[in-house]
């Protein structure tokens, strides 16, 4: 009868370490994949989305001369003050702050006038020691 119970209970300490090491090394295989799938499956509760498509926060040429990335998209409210050459026009602000700006020749831009007050909306185009805005539209204001 003791050697009985002292092999059920042998038995009993097997099993629950059976039990503990499945326990354990499930562990061991989920945690790896619950950090993988917070940081790059897009399920962390401070991402409501995919990155890079919101508008940018830079509305002045200043901001975008001193913050911009290149192809960030921006919104910038000024007037196309002169001709350069080409299909290059220098654009300034609304604080007074100018910037080179390409208005694509394949575009209708008959609709802009000199000197009228516009929002732009581009894609920065930045290179080593340049900055210009290629104008995806431009909407006149007045």
């Amino acid at each position: 009868m003791k050697s009985t119970w002292i092999f059920l209970h042998i038995l009993s300490v097997a099993s629950m370490m059976v039990h503990l090491l499945r326990t354990f090394l499930l562990f061991l295989l989920v945690l790896p994949m619950t950090a993988y799938s917070a940081d790059h499956l897009g399920t962390r509760s401070d991402s409501a989305g995919p990155q890079g498509f919101e508008l940018s926060t830079l509305t002045s040429v200043k901001d975008v001369k001193e913050r911009s990335i290149d192809d960030q998209l921006v919104c910038v409210r000024g007037r196309f003050t002169e001709w350069i050459k080409g299909d290059k026009y220098w654009f300034v602000d609304e604080a007074g702050d100018g910037i080179v700006t390409e208005l694509d020749d394949d575009y209708d831009w008959s609709h802009i006038r000199k000197d009228q007050f516009v929002e732009i909306f581009a894609e920065v185009d930045k290179e080593w020691f340049d900055i210009e805005l290629k104008v995806i539209r431009a909407k006149p204001l007045n």
